[in-house]
């Protein structure tokens, strides 16, 4: 077998190569509009086979953060997934951008340790040995968690998970770790820049060393780990810093060295991209006296017509992040050609139009073999309000959220609860079953489709006590409505360490019927 090593350098030398021919055959005249290209998929000596993967029938996956092990023990965590959740294949948290144990103010549920005056602290990192050979190409090198001890999540979970018949998937999660960057010098200078020059807390994905430190994660985990680790599942929780700016938050970036010579081999300029960037935050915070007098979504509009590198630098972010994400699928792919390797793609894929249009299944499927979409329907009610708000702050100023929610509805197929009933109500098995469906058929049969069902799922910020809580029917009614509209799978989430025994208990139950009803047909 070819070292680790040559693999990664095969891999991006194939990767350079195909750039370079691409790069030489464009026109000399490129446009400032220019779209980046992505990574290319593999070589045509390495391509893959897509059938080779083997993904196991009626997938059923839970989440499972590190203290849950350690504060309940592998065992009765298994027990309870297994026995009372149905679960055949677990999602243990292989790397986390920040883990804490949960208190009663918080939600603790009916199982687990609540957090202690000594435990008070925030974790980040993996939660397993790995070997250094694998990450000689970063300056990350020492991400190891340390909050428990000497607790390695492969080693002591899969053999158990295993001798029951169950799945260990290595659940890898990339959200922006401001723990990480705190605690390592290294991983903060990966940060991505904003329009005042300033590093954040959010990893750049055209800075090489960051990719490499992916790779190596990913080469630790399947090449460390062969006997153990069943299948991957890669997540970050992220989005172009348009979609940010459009959804209220955030400043524009990545500015750093590596996008501005990415830019620059585009021919699109940072310079116009930035004062196009600033002038849209300008007209999202602009109220009264400096409100637009042709309105805020004609102004943004304009603004676009005006610096159209506004889009391209939109393009080349949400290029660069799913490059790399079909970089690492590549080399998994050339490690572990028969274990699944997909991603978790967040919700806000099903509220907003803009990210819906960057999410494109018809796209991605070429460089997945699953996806877990967030379908997290009850908490969606809130969040779905939230952003419709957040909506009406921005670009549709001009309307309040009660005046926009049935264009909004139109244009994304939806039917749900009056504006005003959506906390409280939150969304209806049927949206599940349209985001599943328009998921089956972007992928087209290429890509299994495992939607995320809400088991007490946290309306985080904002919460109020008349919005919606999950109840053992609205878990029954959310799986029938999944596989209803025909999925491979489903992931129970977002966590076990948040979910009540009696939700959980319902999925199983609901589960079993379900698969008997399937078996009884065939």
């Amino acid at each position: 077998m070819k070292s680790s090593l040559d693999r990664r350098t095969f891999l991006r030398l194939a990767s350079a190569s195909a750039a370079l021919l691409s790069q030489e055959a464009r026109s000399q005249t490129t446009s400032q509009t220019a779209r980046p290209a992505a990574v290319p998929a593999v070589a045509p000596a390495q391509r893959i086979n897509r059938a080779a993967v083997k993904s196991r029938k009626n997938f059923v996956g839970v989440q499972v953060r590190g203290f849950a092990w350690v504060d309940e023990g592998v065992d009765a965590v298994l027990d309870n997934l297994q026995k009372k959740g149905g679960v055949n294949t677990v999602w243990a948290y292989t790397y986390a951008y920040g883990e804490q144990r949960l208190s009663p103010a918080n939600g603790l549920p009916d199982h687990g340790t609540a957090l202690g005056p000594s435990n008070t602290g925030v974790n980040a990192g993996a939660l397993y040995d790995y070997d250094l050979k694998y990450f000689k190409n970063t300056t990350v090198k020492d991400f190891r968690i340390a909050g428990y001890g000497k607790f390695n999540v492969i080693e002591q979970v899969a053999p158990k998970a295993h001798a029951r018949g169950m799945d260990f998937f290595a659940w890898d999660l990339n959200n922006p770790s401001p723990t990480l960057a705190r605690n390592s010098p290294s991983f903060a200078a990966l940060g991505e820049v904003d329009l005042t020059g300033k590093r954040t807390t959010n990893p750049c994905f055209n800075n090489p060393d960051y990719r490499a430190f992916l790779s190596g994660k990913i080469e630790s985990l399947l090449s460390g780990y062969p006997e153990l680790v069943d299948g991957i599942a890669w997540g970050c929780e992220r989005m172009g810093p348009l979609d940010y700016m459009l959804a209220g938050s955030a400043e524009a970036t990545c500015f750093c060295q590596f996008c501005q010579a990415k830019a620059r081999q585009l021919g699109i300029s940072m310079e116009r991209a930035q004062t196009g960037f600033r002038e849209i935050s300008q007209l999202f915070h602009s109220t009264g006296a400096n409100a637009p007098v042709d309105g805020y979504f004609t102004t943004f509009w304009r603004l676009l017509l005006k610096y159209p590198e506004v889009l391209s630098w939109e393009s080349l972010w949400t290029d660069s992040f799913q490059g790399a994400q079909e970089e690492l699928y590549n080399l998994a792919k050339s490690i572990a050609p028969q274990k699944p390797f997909g991603f978790h793609l967040m919700q806000n894929m099903t509220f907003s139009p803009f990210y819906r249009a960057e999410e494109d299944y018809t796209k991605r499927k070429t460089f997945a073999d699953f996806f877990k979409i967030a379908t997290y329907n009850n908490a969606g009610g809130p969040r779905m309000a939230a952003y419709l708000n957040s909506f009406s702050r921005g670009i549709f100023h001009d309307a309040t959220p009660q005046e926009l929610y049935p264009l909004y509805e139109k244009i994304m197929n939806y039917n749900e609860a009056p504006f005003d009933k959506l906390a409280s109500t939150g969304l209806s098995p049927d949206y599940i079953a349209k985001e599943t469906k328009r998921a089956l058929i972007g992928v087209a049969g290429e890509t299994k489709i495992y939607p995320g069902i809400d088991i007490d799922v946290p309306i985080l910020s904002g919460a109020a006590a008349t919005d919606k809580r999950t109840k053992p029917d609205d878990v029954r009614r959310a799986l029938q409505g999944a596989f209803a509209a025909g999925a491979d799978g489903v992931v129970l989430s977002r966590e076990y360490v948040e979910m009540w025994l009696a939700n959980l208990t319902s999925a199983g139950d609901t589960l079993r019927e379900i698969f008997a009803q399937q078996a009884a047909k065939t």
